[in-house]
């Protein structure tokens, strides 16, 4: 039996929190964080007709939503919304996934380390959760008005001018879900893995959301800067694309530059190119940063050994990983599992 939600900005924004907070009141039972008068935050325990789990929710500067999901449902869950250009969001996936429906964008599943930006437009459609998939991740929502107060002396000139004057298709993909940096999902995990005291939680979360936005207008920048020097296919640009995610589905098995260019069917220096222009950085730099960041949330989030997680992120000698993790993050992954203030104990 499929659960049907809907949510819409048709009363204001403040309304649609208001739906919101009435849908999760449904799924799960509320259980007040200390301190929740001073808007320190809300977790709701999936009741057991609906799944298992955890959803935390926050109010932050400017009536900033923020979300962390950690569930699995029992029975499939439709949101349907009707949203217009006053409402923006953020979401990333850590792990598992829901497909993503919009009106004009299209569909499209939307899976681990990816990001999903509304771009203050209009959209309506409706996202899935299948019964049984187990999900992780991270959202970001507000109104059109709150944008500024997170870019600080920066303006939030530099957005408009960048992500809001994205063409259709870069819009729907970036809606429909693309792949993230390391440095957006490095953020994104940081809020997610936070333990910080419940009395700072707040600014730690209002800190990121800035660097998430600063991260995304940066990567825009240099991508529109690049872009003189190589115009890419539609295919090429969705053959390229791909890159991330091919790489990380067998990192033990990192291919070479020619079978990538063979298996995509893209002039080597064309794929090389094209690359370095959508992502800012080299293939084999940016798939490094991927792992690392992929076995640093696995130090948080996880009991798992130096060299299991070695192993899990690609590499075969876990001194090589050592090297390479301290070289990363300027220390060792014990010692970064153990003095992280973000370490779930």
């Amino acid at each position: 039996m499929a659960h049907h939600f809907s949510v819409h900005t048709g009363n204001g924004y403040m309304r649609m929190l208001e739906q919101y907070k009435a849908i999760h009141g449904q799924l799960g039972t509320v259980r007040f964080l200390p301190n929740h008068a001073a808007g320190s935050g809300v977790v709701y325990d999936i009741k057991p007709e609906y799944g298992q789990g955890t959803l935390q929710m926050y109010l932050l500067q400017s009536n900033v939503m923020l979300l962390i999901y950690d569930f699995v449902l029992t029975d499939e869950m439709v949101t349907a919304f009707d949203l217009d250009d006053d409402y923006f969001e953020l979401e990333y996936c850590i792990d598992g996934s829901m497909h993503i429906h919009e009106r004009q964008a299209g569909e499209a599943r939307f899976a681990a380390n990816e990001l999903s930006v509304s771009l203050s437009q209009a959209v309506s459609g409706n996202i899935r959760r299948n019964a049984g998939q187990a999900y992780r991740g991270v959202s970001i929502t507000g109104s059109r008005a709150a944008l500024p107060a997170y870019f600080g002396s920066a303006g939030i000139g530099i957005w408009n001018e960048t992500i809001e004057r994205m063409d259709a298709r870069e819009r729907a993909e970036y809606y429909l879900g693309a792949q993230a940096s390391p440095e957006i999902a490095s953020a994104f995990l940081q809020i997610y893995h936070c333990r910080l005291p419940v009395l700072t939680r707040a600014l730690f979360y209002e800190s990121k959301v800035s660097e998430i936005l600063s991260a995304i207008v940066s990567l825009e920048i240099e991508r529109v800067s690049d872009y003189v020097a190589i115009s890419l296919s539609p295919h090429e640009y969705r053959q390229i694309k791909r890159i991330p995610r091919l790489l990380m589905e067998s990192p033990e098995e990192c291919p070479t530059l020619s079978s990538l260019s063979d298996q995509l069917g893209i002039a080597l220096k064309r794929l090389t190119k094209g690359f370095k222009m959508l992502y800012g950085d080299t293939i084999f730099s940016y798939h490094r940063k991927q792992t690392l960041q992929q076995a640093s949330s696995l130090l948080l989030g996880t009991d798992r050994s130096v060299s299991e997680i070695a192993y899990e992120v690609g590499y075969s000698n876990p001194s090589n990983f050592g090297v390479a993790f301290k070289k990363h993050f300027g220390m060792t992954p014990m010692q970064y599992r153990e003095t992280s203030i973000l370490h779930k104990r």
